[in-house]
């Protein structure tokens, strides 16, 4: 079986997603709208559009929230935002959620930008 890209090509080096066999990597998704470049400045609106952002390319490749095995976030401001990060978190998995790495970091290559999340998922799950 071969492994299929899902998601548009932004002409960047990485596919978005991609699905083999049961199992769909998403890339690291930023609170960015899609389609657009704009961004909300609050980290509860950036976390919860990129955990949309995820579900998407999930729910592209036929797989549900519910399939979500495991996340690494990325965040710029772990020591003042992560109560926040993580009461969104709770809104997207209230019950049996994933395993999760959270991860300090000193920027995401665009000023504002405050988090990042990829996702490993298991479609059937």
């Amino acid at each position: 079986m071969e492994k299929q890209i899902i998601g548009r090509d932004a002409g960047l080096p990485h596919a978005p997603a991609v699905a083999w066999r049961d199992l769909v990597f998403v890339s690291g998704q930023v609170g960015f709208a899609p389609g657009t470049r704009e961004f909300a400045p609050d980290i509860e609106s950036q976390t919860r559009q990129a955990l949309n952002n995820v579900l998407d390319l999930l729910a592209a490749s036929g797989c549900e929230a519910g399939g979500v095995l495991q996340m690494t976030v990325h965040m710029t401001d772990m020591i003042g935002e992560f109560g926040a990060m993580n009461a969104v978190f709770r809104e997207f998995f209230p019950d049996r959620p994933p395993s999760r790495t959270t991860v300090g970091i000193s920027h995401l290559g665009r000023p504002g930008l405050k988090i990042e999340i990829d996702a490993i998922a298991a479609r059937g799950a």
